[in-house]
């Protein structure tokens, strides 16, 4: 295999999944309720490769600093571009997406005064909080798990929708209301690995606010 294709298998994963969410979002804009379903399971294998392509790379032994950036950066594009779609299609509340847009640009702007310093994407976490909430593999899938099941039900919801033969308009609310209060915990969770992410970075922001 070609050398720089190798080493690029895992930005490759990544790439793939932004535009796989572009995709779904283009099938779930069709009223059809077979467009629908194939987004839902289109959305499904994206959640999988946000795991493998972090897989591939260690697998691989192709872990590199901008591959953790690349990573990184196509979670904030595919997440931020599903609770904005969501939130436009009446499937989660508005203040989600406003949330984790404000919340996304802030920390990575944080994270950039970091790789300033030479510190990889988790490797500044030096508080005993910050390791188990944020750079810890069990934190981060949590908080993985914890917003694609938002975006799972509220797919669900849309698919619903267009299948009212189907499903009951109580069963759609409640999976409606589910995806919501799913959100408020996702937003709950995310703000309190950002707090713990301007503790753990406090140096940093003192060298470049403080002089």
């Amino acid at each position: 295999m070609n050398t720089i294709l190798y080493r690029n298998l895992a930005n490759a994963i990544v790439v793939a999944r932004v535009i796989l969410i572009f995709i779904v979002i283009a099938l779930f804009e069709s009223p059809s309720s077979v467009s629908r379903m194939m987004a839902l399971g289109l959305l499904v294998i994206a959640a999988l490769s946000d795991w493998f392509d972090g897989y591939v790379a260690e697998k691989c032994k192709i872990v590199t600093v901008v591959g953790g950036m690349m990573d990184t950066l196509g979670d904030r594009l595919t997440e931020n571009l599903l609770f904005i779609f969501f939130a436009c299609k009446q499937a989660i509340p508005v203040y989600v997406p406003l949330f984790f847009v404000t919340r996304s640009f802030l920390a990575d702007f944080i994270r950039s005064l970091n790789f300033q310093k030479g510190m990889t994407t988790f490797g500044f976490h030096a508080s005993v909080w910050g390791k188990r909430l944020v750079s810890s593999r069990t934190s981060r899938a949590l908080y993985l798990c914890m917003k694609f099941t938002v975006f799972l039900l509220a797919a669900f919801w849309l698919m619903a929708c267009s299948m009212e033969t189907v499903f009951t308009t109580e069963l759609t609310e409640k999976v409606r209301e589910a995806a919501g209060l799913l959100a408020l915990a996702a937003v709950i969770f995310s703000f309190v690995r950002f707090v713990l992410l301007v503790f753990d970075s406090r140096e940093a922001l003192r060298e470049s606010f403080g002089k």
